[in-house]
């Protein structure tokens, strides 16, 4: 701890604290004090983030009504405001709704969805929820909504005698870093920073500048914190 200490001039307690977290090499503790934005994973890592971005842009070209479904915590929250921060930057026609905690419970519900519809939404994108939610995707594809669903919360999957089979929502895109195929490198994401990489691949096919994009990395990283992902 005095060693790692000198060498990077922090106190012994902040190395104990960067060594008890199994930051070890001086690569991982140099990301760990001074990782920046040029650190973080291209956003088209992120299975289906570019699928999620052709059909957004499709739907702004055709005016449709997008609803974003998000989490009443601090997560949902700041992954709502990216979203429609970033897709209004977009030129989206975009509205948002949070569950309510005793009447909806977690996510989307078929109660949101029948809103939905009676509203005339076209397409709902999920944030910090969805991954789950087999029956209720089903019921808004059954109704020819689009439903693109971003989230950060462990896929469902049943024992089989091969093993685990992995259950995929039958969404038109599905941006989740802990699908079993998703090549995204960092498996701790929260769910705003999925919403904030879905931002970024639609940028760059949208003609959004990064500085837009980065404006917005200060709701992923409160969310980051306040959810305490591993």
């Amino acid at each position: 701890f005095k060693a790692i200490a000198a060498r990077y001039g922090i106190d012994q307690v902040i190395a104990r604290i960067i060594r008890n977290r199994d930051v070890c090499t001086n690569e991982e503790i140099d990301m760990y004090l001074g990782g920046d934005i040029s650190s973080m994973h291209d956003a088209h890592l992120l299975k289906d983030a570019d699928k999620a971005a052709d059909i957004i842009i499709d739907k702004i070209n055709h005016r449709k009504h997008i609803r974003i479904v998000g989490d009443y915590d601090i997560d949902g929250v700041c992954s709502v405001t990216i979203l429609l921060k970033g897709l209004k930057k977009a030129g989206a026609d975009v509205d948002y709704t949070v569950p309510d905690r005793i009447a909806d419970g977690y996510g989307i519900n078929e109660n949101i969805i029948n809103h939905a519809i009676e509203d005339g939404i076209d397409t709902i994108v999920t944030c910090d929820n969805g991954i789950a939610a087999i029956p209720q995707i089903n019921y808004a594809k059954d109704n020819n909504m689009t439903v693109i669903v971003t989230d950060h919360h462990e896929v469902p999957y049943t024992e089989t005698e091969q093993g685990c089979e992995y259950i995929i929502p039958k969404a038109d895109a599905v941006i989740n870093h802990k699908q079993k195929d998703c090549g995204y490198p960092f498996k701790e994401l929260c769910g705003a920073m999925v919403a904030l990489q879905l931002i970024s691949a639609l940028t760059e096919s949208y003609g959004i500048s990064k500085r837009d994009v980065y404006r917005l990395l200060p709701y992923a990283a409160l969310a980051t914190i306040c959810d305490r992902p591993p």
